[in-house]
């Protein structure tokens, strides 16, 4: 990787919600454009910017169900950004990912119960949560992997922070999408509770959000790759062509986030119907809410 200079900004890159077709099979929701067409797009734009980026995250729905094969498809795409742009690159997995498949055709050996990870650029810290919990569209996170997370933000705590997961945190915005997203939101934010954070960075909702929680902070939603979808009506929500990502500029404490915009169809092409957006009733073995907040009280 090149060599990083500590007073320049740091741009990171966040494309979510790929959800690339598997082989054979034709793209969801009655897309008319290719998502591996549109992940070619955003890397094409990626080259024309101004300033490469020193980071690039993929926040989850890899792939749309797919199998072993075409996340190692998506794997050689990945070598050939790290390659081409002389960054990093990271994923992370969606409720849509395949966890057995992903395992098996992306990486080299099997991590466990869950696929997290830190990497440190400078002064910051970057952190990859795994939320997704298989046969749930709404992520947790393990207490296993807050008890990992708050261990590694008390070793660094001179260090700024940033989080990327798939699901989003609770939020002002995401009150109709409470069966959807991080369901022991309150669990994180006691983990986070007095550390330096830059800000979390997440996907999933397919629309474009930011807001401030717990000890005021940063949380950013990033738009999908594939498709947008219009999420205002509490039951009926509409699914659109859309393409976008988003970069993250950081420069000596402070956070931007821009979005890039690449495709934004009005047609709608799909429409969901979401008969009840409250919060799980249940939570699935091991990921009791307030066995997660005891364990990060010690």
């Amino acid at each position: 990787m090149r060599g990083r200079i500590e007073l320049r900004p740091l741009q990171v890159i966040q494309i979510s919600d790929l959800h690339l077709t598997p082989h054979g099979q034709v793209p969801v929701h009655g897309q008319q454009y290719d998502p591996w067409g549109k992940l070619a797009n955003i890397i094409d734009d990626i080259r024309r910017l101004p300033t490469m980026p020193d980071l690039i995250v993929f926040t989850g729905d890899l792939i749309h169900d797919g199998s072993a094969d075409d996340y190692q498809r998506l794997h050689a795409i990945v070598h050939t950004m790290e390659a081409e742009f002389d960054c990093h690159v990271r994923v992370i997995l969606g409720n849509h990912d395949r966890r057995a498949a992903f395992y098996e055709g992306y990486l080299p050996a099997d991590p466990g119960p869950y696929y997290a990870s830190r990497m440190r650029i400078g002064n910051n810290d970057f952190y990859f949560l795994d939320s997704k919990v298989s046969g749930y569209e709404a992520g947790w996170l393990a207490p296993q992997q807050l008890q990992w997370l708050g261990k590694h933000l008390r070793q660094a705590p001179t260090k700024r922070a940033f989080l990327f997961l798939h699901h989003p945190l609770d939020g002002p915005t995401m009150t109709n999408m409470h069966y959807a997203i991080l369901q022991n939101t309150p669990a994180l934010l006691s983990v986070l509770r007095g550390h330096n954070l830059g800000g979390v960075f997440s996907g999933h909702v397919h629309f474009v959000s930011s807001y401030l929680i717990g000890d005021n902070i940063l949380n950013v939603v990033a738009g999908s790759a594939a498709y947008a979808i219009d999420c205002h009506d509490l039951h009926h929500h509409y699914v659109h062509e859309g393409s976008s990502y988003q970069i993250i500029t950081i420069d000596r404490g402070q956070v931007g986030v821009t979005t890039r915009q690449l495709l934004h169809g009005k047609a709608v092409i799909d429409e969901l119907t979401i008969p009840d957006t409250k919060f799980v009733g249940r939570a699935p073995q091991g990921m009791n809410q307030d066995s997660a907040f005891l364990i990060n009280k010690v």
